[in-house]
């Protein structure tokens, strides 16, 4: 479980943060700024709490996989959809290496947040305006960590709420907007990745650090490919990638098609998803895509 309160950095003594520096975080306001630099987003990002899970997010993740799609697939054409992309940076990072493509989507269930700023603290609420996140003028806290941060700083949350309007915070990378407004080509929505995907069918559907048994039982996890399969058409692939965190293991990845009712293995890397196994057992026999959507 986190600490639920963190100094923020440059806030404090210099030999303080000197010594005890893996304790001091970024200032989460930098998502804020408009001149904030895609680094520094990234870095504010981190303490973004949503739905259960930190928008933790970096440049350069995934080339394994990138290189997988790029080795394997013609995407000069294709319709790619990337779902819980976070702050897009690895999606980024993929367009940039592709010669062409018809559309890039990224999608993620969590695209934004509120903030209301109120004296010298600011206070972050997700989309069903839950309080998330509180930062002042030397520290950061979560409240849905700890009875003791409510209770803190419950009464100039409540406050925020009631007084001070919302203003709404997108959470893409800056790098990621400015490509949005000059290629029409790539654009993000919100997205469940245990819904159908509605819209025109993708040609590849990119799924990086979410399907993870560190977030859902393996039958949540068999119900959400189950889905994503439904969403494919015949021919259609999916890429799935996990960073294990595992000294000198770098992340994980597979690529694989669909073939009629089930995925079949294109390629996958040296050492495979920790869900390999539940993507090749996934088999939705002879249902039509009808009743894959009423399963859903």
């Amino acid at each position: 479980m986190r600490v639920p309160v963190r100094p923020l950095e440059e806030r404090w003594p210099r030999v303080m943060q000197e010594r005890l520096g893996r304790f001091f975080w970024a200032d989460p306001r930098a998502i804020l700024r408009a001149d904030a630099s895609p680094e520094e987003f990234r870095r504010a990002m981190s303490a973004i709490e949503v739905g259960g899970t930190y928008k933790i997010t970096g440049a350069n993740r995934h080339p394994g996989a990138d290189e997988l799609m790029l080795a394997n697939l013609d995407l000069a054409d294709a319709v790619i959809v990337d779902i819980g992309a976070s702050d897009g940076s690895t999606s980024l990072d993929l367009i940039s290496k592709l010669g062409g493509f018809k559309q890039y989507i990224i999608a993620d269930k969590y695209l934004r947040v509120f903030a209301r700023e109120n004296g010298r603290k600011t206070y972050f609420y997700d989309d069903d305006g839950n309080w998330i996140l509180v930062v002042g003028s030397r520290v950061l806290a979560w409240p849905a960590t700890s009875g003791f941060i409510r209770a803190l700083f419950g009464r100039g949350a409540r406050t925020a709420a009631h007084r001070v309007a919302p203003r709404e915070v997108l959470l893409l990378n800056p790098a990621v907007q400015q490509r949005m407004a000059a290629d029409p080509r790539v654009t993000a929505r919100v997205h469940d990745v245990f819904l159908p995907w509605e819209g025109q069918a993708p040609d590849v559907i990119k799924v990086a650090n979410l399907l993870r048994r560190l977030y859902f039982p393996d039958a949540d996890i068999v119900r959400a490919l189950e889905v994503l399969l439904g969403n494919l058409p015949d021919g259609g692939h999916l890429v799935i990638v996990d960073n294990p965190r595992i000294d000198g293991m770098p992340p994980r990845c597979g690529l694989y098609r669909r073939d009629g009712g089930r995925f079949v293995v294109v390629a996958e890397s040296e050492n495979v998803p920790e869900i390999s196994t539940l993507v090749t057992g996934v088999d939705l026999g002879d249902r039509t895509d009808a009743q894959r959507s009423s399963d859903a």
